[in-house]
């Protein structure tokens, strides 16, 4: 596995930023106004310290990998050297998800196997303790619910996933470390001053060092390195992509315009019906007293109504064309009277109508006033970043990919699903 995606273009980037994605960003979408300057505000942590926030798993090396099982030797390929790098092209295809039952695939090097080595990106080595860490127990219990095959269709988007955050942390991080300026990294110090003395303040830094290494493995180094490379990784992501996303009034008009039905939508009532026989004293006075110890109308009308019950006595909207006083709400008008006097959440009845007593409730009102531009411009804007920035996301991590320096992921991802297999999934 010495290629480099650098020296061959048979990593397929599109397939893989797009597994990314699947993954998530740390951090998620940031707020408008984050930055890492110093002074950074005291971070909280609790004092017991799980790390479990930190925690990514050990990087210790284990001492085998057993070769991979005729079972996942068939599966995806890499693409073919004339695939482009850095083209996006969308989510894997569905021969991509999971690794086929036959078929040609590229051969594993045999580097692999070096001491539980799974393989290396920029340089810094991946290896299995390390990867599965954050995934073991749902692979073990995944492993112990479903059969070999299913096994094998279901751990694999997981693996991938997860090395695919594994990767894309490794070459953020990378860039993060070389563009830092001085100011950022004097904030970045402030910052892990602080979260040192919060994570040693109860009991010192020698017996908490040791609890630690007791508990996870990881001692307040590790602790504070993990902390320090997941917050160069956030910060780099953010800011790298928050500059390239310009949310303009013209846009937010734009989208308002494009969604007046939702903004604006025409005045309309919903209702929900439990209907019962009007000569049925007994659960007529049962209904009474659930209603007034605040049971909910849906269960009630799901247990008991003899109309809509399936959908626990909800009927289809209904436009209020000519308000809600000349519009007809139900086929029952004596029902539709007590509905008019009712407001959203609010339940009457019950009403007697031929053989059937009634209870109405409001489910929905809307007057279709709806809402203005200037009520809803924060609200659009907030919508038009996220979108805009996981797009953006997408297109900085496929340039990351694209230019970094890494053995092939397909290659990686299916030799960890035979040592998933292996560990966890059901004997054959």
């Amino acid at each position: 596995m010495q290629s480099s995606l650098n020296h061959h273009g048979r990593f397929c980037v599109g397939a893989a930023v797009a597994t990314l994605a699947l993954a998530g960003s740390l951090g998620g979408c940031a707020s408008h106004d984050d930055r890492l300057m110093a002074p950074a505000a005291r971070p909280k942590v609790e004092r017991t310290l799980t790390v479990s926030e930190f925690y990514n798993g050990s990087a210790k090396a284990e001492h085998t990998a057993a070769p991979v099982s005729p079972e996942v030797a068939a599966g995806p390929t890499a693409t073919g050297d004339n695939s482009t790098p850095g083209a996006t092209t969308g989510a894997p295809t569905e021969a991509a998800a999971a690794p086929a039952s036959g078929g040609d695939r590229a051969a594993l090097p045999a580097a692999v196997s070096h001491a539980g080595l799974v393989g290396q990106v920029n340089g810094r080595p991946i290896y299995v303790s390390e990867f599965f860490a954050p995934i073991a127990d749902e692979l073990r219990i995944l492993g112990a619910k479903v059969s070999r095959r299913d096994f094998i269709a279901q751990a694999y988007p997981l693996i991938q996933r997860q090395l695919a955050e594994l990767v894309k942390n490794e070459l953020v991080y990378a860039e993060a470390e070389a563009s830092l300026t001085d100011n950022e990294r004097v904030g970045l110090i402030h910052f892990l001053q602080q979260l040192e003395g919060d994570v040693t303040r109860e009991r010192g830094r020698v017996a908490q060092n040791e609890r630690m290494m007791a508990e996870t493995g990881l001692g307040v180094d590790e602790v504070l390195e993990l902390e320090r490379r997941r917050q160069l990784v956030l910060f780099k992501i953010q800011s790298a992509i928050r500059k390239r996303v310009i949310i303009s009034w013209r846009d937010v008009q734009r989208y308002y315009r494009d969604h007046q039905a939702e903004f604006n939508p025409p005045a309309s009532i919903q209702l929900r019906l439990l209907s019962v026989k009007a000569d049925d004293a007994a659960l007529r006075k049962e209904i009474e007293q659930s209603l007034a110890e605040g049971y909910l109308f849906s269960t009630l009308a799901e247990e008991h109504s003899t109309i809509l019950a399936s959908r626990g006595g909800l009927m289809e909207p209904v436009l209020l064309s000519q308000g809600v006083d000349g519009t007809a709400l139900t086929a029952w008008p004596e029902v539709d009277q007590v509905a008019r006097t009712l407001k959203k959440g609010e339940c009457g009845g019950p009403v007697i109508v031929g053989d059937r007593a009634i209870w109405t409730c409001v489910e929905n009102l809307d007057d279709g006033s709806g809402r203005s531009l200037y009520d809803v411009q924060h609200e659009i804007e907030s919508r038009l970043f996220q979108d805009r920035y996981r797009e953006q996301e997408q297109k900085y991590l496929a340039e990351l990919f694209a230019r970094g320096n890494m053995d092939d992921f397909e290659n990686m991802a299916i030799l960890l699903l035979d040592i998933a297999m292996q560990r966890w999934a059901a004997p054959e």
